[in-house]
């Protein structure tokens, strides 16, 4: 959220806020939580003699960390498992005995408690001294030993007592790696911060420091919806076989599965229920901490006979631990068994050990053949930008994966972006429609700057519904230059991308940039800014998300064969067995190719957040935006299960190159612009029986 000077609430009262209800999220994570664990917090606040002390703005740090822990808990959703803990409460002097075990739970974690923790907060005065380790012990023995579980530390000072903090963090974090520590030091002096940064480190949490600048406030009112939330998979369970013979069979649908044993690879049946149909077998995951930018998987579609029939490399987005997506197609110029076969084999492989148990959400779409290609428009060519009309923008909260990526309708939306973090977005995008996005950064100021530290990269970039990366590589005019990927440095920058019109003839096209932009749907903005592991401190940088749509919406929508209508993995809720007779009736609107582009500026959250709220509540909006986490978390919680084949993975370097495609003449050699294709050949323009 962007401030002017004038505007100036203590950084405390965003930040408690912000870091509280981080830690009601769950910790850091490949997948859902087990089904009913939304994980426990506990608050260990300093009552210390020194937060009678000016917060920078005419407050008390007391009075501000009791207005924002006011205003967080009237916004706490009734089953947030939350207790309080407050520790130099009691006793005055440290020479008075009990002064360094002066800490009390003063409301036991637990649901519905909400009157207890305000009338808690009320009472919350400085007064004696600070046992930090000692109350430290005793919230780890608060939240049990299991489950997700958060401990946060907000202190003004070093401890006063012994235990050391820092040792006892250290013992805490051996209890498990679903416990840990978060810590914000509120004006604090050197010493006391690098003791608290101890305590943060050793406890596997962050530290945030309160030191009242604005850049440090606009950041800190977004870590708490981003920074510990997970990366979520949706679909119904289920286990693929580890040969063909026997493996589970498939109808259109949405599924999440586990990779298996390193080079073992996971095998599924695609069952066809519209003759003559194009199947397309999206695969989508967190690539995991450690893990390569080159993501050795291949996703691959054959016949039973093993006749290959499309496969893809997935492609990583936003480096280390970024999201990877791969679409295979079984599409194909010449009409064979790939298009007639009532069923085809899906392998998912890996050859990484780090992508081991590793959770992928798995999307089948089918799409009918059409009656004729004749009158439809020929592939698209490249695109123009086109300057789009400015408006007041909309605070909004970013998707963390693709089930929570919110709706937008064209227009301007306001964020923050931290180092590391990988946002998503998503556009309805009708058949003659061409998507654009642009990211504008402001100058930053200097504190932010500072932790800014020198250049990063802005990825800005588009993919199709089932995964394909199609921001168009020689769009002409568009803000940054035509690539994905720029150089941002603390003076700003304005970056589009753009992909090429929506029309089924794209699909004879050499690139996943042609071939993903031939079928509407809901595409997705994805947008992501590196990270430096020499400078960890965390930021949030404030930009400007603007999308549009050009193009009339409907132009060059085929007929397809017999009336049939596409059936996405998104619109059907496939049975957690499927059938051998799955339905071939599409359910909802988005099975209608050329439907309705839904205005979603007041779209809400599946809990009901309405999201658009946030926009134009000044502080109160931060408070509005941490409900966002919540939302998240109250998502359907699936297990996901999975899987993995031994083929030929891409190695460091150039992908290969499939048979018949060449390089585009005029394309750019650009580090940030691979000189490659990360799919198999591209396929024919008529699917399934020959053209009426």
């Amino acid at each position: 959220m962007i401030r002017t000077q004038g505007y100036r609430r203590p950084a405390a009262l965003t930040l408690i806020a912000a870091v509280l209800l981080a830690g009601l999220s769950i910790a850091p994570a490949q997948a859902d939580p087990e089904p009913g664990d939304n994980g426990k917090l506990v608050m260990v606040l300093d009552s210390s003699g020194s937060m009678k002390e000016p917060a920078g703005d005419g407050q008390t740090k007391i009075v501000a960390a009791r207005t924002a822990l006011t205003r967080v808990v009237n916004k706490l959703p009734e089953g947030a498992q939350v207790g309080l803990r407050v520790y130099g409460a009691t006793v005055f002097k440290r020479s008075q005995p009990g002064a360094c075990t002066d800490t009390q739970l003063t409301v036991p974690i637990g649901t519905g408690n909400r009157p207890q923790l305000l009338s808690a907060i009320a009472k919350y005065k400085p007064y004696g001294e600070t046992p930090i380790g000692y109350s430290l012990q005793q919230a780890a023995k608060d939240l049990g030993p299991s489950g997700q579980r958060t401990i946060v530390l907000v202190s003004d000072g070093e401890a006063t007592c012994a235990p050391e903090p820092c040792e006892v963090a250290r013992s805490i974090a051996k209890q498990g790696i679903d416990l840990k520590i978060d810590v914000v030091g509120f004006r604090v002096g050197a010493k006391a911060r690098s003791q608290l940064q101890c305590v943060a480190r050793e406890g596997r949490g962050d530290y945030y420091d309160a030191d009242s600048t604005i850049d440090l406030e606009a950041g800190l009112d977004r870590l708490s919806t981003r920074a510990f939330r997970p990366f979520r998979l949706s679909g119904t369970p289920v286990e693929g076989g580890p040969q063909q013979e026997g493996a589970p069979v498939l109808a259109p649908g949405l599924y999440s599965d586990k990779f298996g044993a390193e080079k073992v690879a996971k095998y599924y049946l695609v069952k066809r229920t519209i003759a003559g149909s194009t199947l397309r077998a999206g695969v989508s995951f967190r690539n995991p901490a450690g893990g390569s930018d080159v993501v050795e998987s291949k996703t691959q579609l054959s016949t039973i006979e093993g006749d290959d029939c499309g496969w893809s490399y997935p492609h990583n987005y936003g480096s280390d631990e970024g999201l990877a997506t791969g679409v295979a197609s079984s599409w194909k110029e010449t009409q064979d068994e790939c298009a007639t076969a009532d069923q085809l084999v899906l392998t998912v492989s890996h050859g990484d050990k780090q992508l081991v148990a590793t959770p992928f959400e798995l999307r089948i779409d089918e799409e009918p053949p059409v009656s004729t290609t004749t009158g439809l428009p020929d592939e698209a060519e490249e695109p123009t930008w086109k300057s789009m009309p400015g408006s007041t923008p909309r605070e909004i909260v970013p998707g963390s994966s693709f089930p929570d990526a919110p709706l937008l309708s064209p227009g301007s939306y306001k964020t923050t972006l931290m180092p590391g973090e990988v946002q998503l977005y998503k556009v309805k995008v009708d058949w003659g429609q061409r998507l654009q996005a642009q990211v504008s950064v402001p100058q930053l100021g200097a504190a932010m700057g500072k932790a800014f530290d020198g250049i990063r990269y802005l990825d800005v970039n588009l993919i199709s519904p089932t995964g394909d990366e199609v921001y168009a590589t020689f769009a002409k005019g568009a803000p940054g230059g035509a690539y994905k990927k720029v150089a941002l440095t603390s003076r700003g920058t304005v970056h589009g991308v753009v992909s090429k019109e929506i029309r089924y003839l794209n699909r004879t096209g050499a690139n996943s940039y042609n071939t993903g932009t031939s079928q509407p749907g809901e595409y997705y903005v994805l947008v992501s800014l590196s990270k430096k592991t020499q400078a960890p401190q965390p930021f949030a940088m404030p930009m400007t998300l603007t999308v549009g749509l050009q193009g009339t919406a409907g132009a060059g929508k085929p007929e397809y064969v017999d009336g049939a209508m596409p059936v996405s993995g998104d619109s059907v809720t496939p049975s957690a067995t499927p059938t051998d007779e799955p339905s071939d009736k599409p359910s909802g609107d988005k099975t209608e190719a050329g439907g309705p582009v839904q205005d979603s500026g007041s779209s809400s959250s599946d809990d009901g957040t309405p999201v658009g709220l946030i926009a134009g509540l000044g502080g109160g909006g931060v408070l509005l935006a941490l409900l966002g986490a919540w939302a998240v978390l109250r998502l359907r919680n699936k297990n996901a299960v999975a899987t993995a084949h031994p083929a030929s993975y891409p190695q460091p370097g150039p992908y290969p190159q499939p048979s018949g495609w060449q390089q585009h003449p005029n394309q750019p050699n650009h580090p940030n612009q691979p000189n490659y294709p990360n799919q198999g050949p591209p396929q024919n323009p008529q699917q399934g029986p020959a053209p009426r």
